[in-house]
């Protein structure tokens, strides 16, 4: 009974309440930060996740302050280092070009990729949002008109306005491009994805992520590598994890790329010895929340060590 209660309140949501919010955060807001109304509105979506109401203008918990970058912070940088085209440049800038994935090609039109000369294996992602990627392990086995006319729909789309809650505004202004990437991973395998949660500058603890296309499960670790559990509500990896060789100097890496902010998540890749940036991610999670962070009172903790800025709320 409470299985289909959610089911229902979950489609009730998603059909009227989001695109209330996506329809006032368009019309109203544009690139201003939220008023009053949007943040009442977006505080029946937190309610829903966490289980209680948020204060988003005085924000102490992690997710508060999470959801409060959202609703009023609008620092172009936020715009640069979401869009994976331009971040690319920050990068290199920051760390050295040579902790990039390999860039095969990158255009506007979906027709253009030169998938003749591509290698068999490659990544193809649009830069203006979450979960537009397309992994090609045999280019041979591939429906190229499909590859096509999946771009053409995701670059039609504005990841803030046409997604969610329309909250997202760091992916708000970016122009939509296609990039190839090369294919780093072992096999048909990805590589395992290391998510670093800085703080000030600080990693405080980081996620691995196994297999992420089809049987996808993570494991947490402190600054030290000593495992915890992040989120009770994902699978948890079983293997035995050791620490990499070259961990500090991810961690270095990471550092040195989330100096300029309060809380960034930051994305890198291990192959062998060669470390590759990911991408840097400012809503980790955005509106689907973490849900099980009050069993291990880690919302709390992570809030204390997310010292936003000054005068972020206008």
């Amino acid at each position: 009974m409470q299985l289909r209660f959610n089911k229902i309140t979950n489609g009730l949501f998603k059909l009227i309440h989001w695109p209330l919010c996506r329809a006032y955060a368009r019309h109203i807001m544009g690139d201003n930060p939220a008023d009053s109304v949007m943040r009442f509105l977006c505080g029946f979506q937190y309610l829903r996740v966490y289980g209680r109401w948020p204060d988003f203008m005085n924000p102490q918990s992690f997710s508060e302050k999470l959801w409060s970058r959202m609703l009023h912070e609008r620092d172009p940088l936020l715009t640069l280092i979401s869009d994976k085209f331009r971040v690319r440049d920050y990068v290199a800038s920051r760390i050295g070009a040579d902790h990039l994935i390999p860039l095969l090609w990158h255009g506007e039109k979906p027709e253009e990729i030169p998938f003749d000369e591509l290698p068999e294996q490659f990544v193809i992602k649009t830069n203006h949002g979450c979960g537009y990627n397309i992994i090609v392990t045999d280019k041979e086995n591939i429906d190229r008109m499909q590859i096509i006319n999946q771009l053409e729909k995701w670059l039609s789309e504005n990841f803030c306005q046409d997604k969610y809650i329309g909250i997202g505004w760091g992916y708000k202004n970016i122009a939509p491009h296609i990039l190839v990437e090369l294919f780093i991973g072992e096999k048909d395998k990805p590589p395992i994805d290391f998510k670093f949660y800085c703080f000030s500058g600080q990693v405080e603890i980081a996620t691995l992520h196994f297999d992420r296309y089809e049987n996808h499960s993570a494991k947490a670790f402190h600054r030290d590598f000593s495992p915890f559990i992040f989120r009770p509500d994902f699978k948890q990896h079983s293997g035995e994890i050791k620490k990499p060789h070259n961990f500090e100097k991810m961690v270095s890496l990471t550092e040195a790329l989330a100096v300029d902010f309060d809380f960034m998540r930051i994305d890198l890749y291990k192959q062998g010895d060669n470390i590759y940036f990911g991408e840097m991610t400012p809503y980790p999670a955005g509106v689907s929340g973490f849900r099980g962070f009050d069993i291990y009172k880690l919302d709390n903790v992570l809030g204390e060590k997310w010292g936003q800025r000054e005068n972020l709320i206008a």
